[in-house]
């Protein structure tokens, strides 16, 4: 194994964030994250449903962080395939159990976890999944995690990819 990344963050003290991936974790070819058929279905929710009702989640010093790394420009339009990147915190004390990660796509929450873990790595400090293809346009997901005293944490992750507004 080789260290890929090593990125340093700011919450209540620097914190070392290392993900460890395998040689072969980024196919050149990439995978399909979301397909075509999934961002059509997310669209038409996010157009005919009524918007959720937003709440604001302040961090708690007994609950899990999650930061998103990359991508990182919100509102910014990325190119597919996408390099995901996600660190984790743990509350103090506390350790996050990698097995309780998810994703969940769009309003509809598709649970996009398997097809994701089979291409990234996952593990206590963070996720790492590059080549991931996502259709051109708006998009969001929501990134779940927990930890061994039973605390979750959930970030949302909004992004455009191409022109497509």
């Amino acid at each position: 194994m080789r260290m890929h990344t090593l990125r340093s963050l700011a919450a209540g003290g620097a914190a070392a964030v290392a993900l460890w991936a395998s040689p072969g974790l980024a196919a050149a070819a990439g995978f399909d994250l979301v397909t075509a058929a999934e961002a059509q279905q997310a669209a038409q929710a996010e157009k005919t449903l009524p918007p959720p009702v937003r709440t604001r989640n302040l961090p708690r010093p007994d609950a899990p962080a999650i930061t998103v790394l990359s991508p990182s420009a919100p509102g910014t339009p990325v190119a597919a395939p996408l390099r995901i990147e996600v660190a984790f915190q743990p509350a103090a004390g506390a350790r996050i159990v990698p097995s309780s990660f998810r994703v969940l796509y769009g309003l509809l929450k598709i649970d996009l976890t398997e097809r994701l873990r089979q291409h990234a790595t996952v593990s206590e400090a963070g996720l790492l999944v590059e080549g991931a293809k996502v259709p051109d346009g708006q998009h969001r997901m929501f990134i779940q995690v927990a930890d061994d005293k039973g605390n979750t944490a959930e970030q949302e992750l909004r992004f455009r990819v191409g022109g497509a507004s």
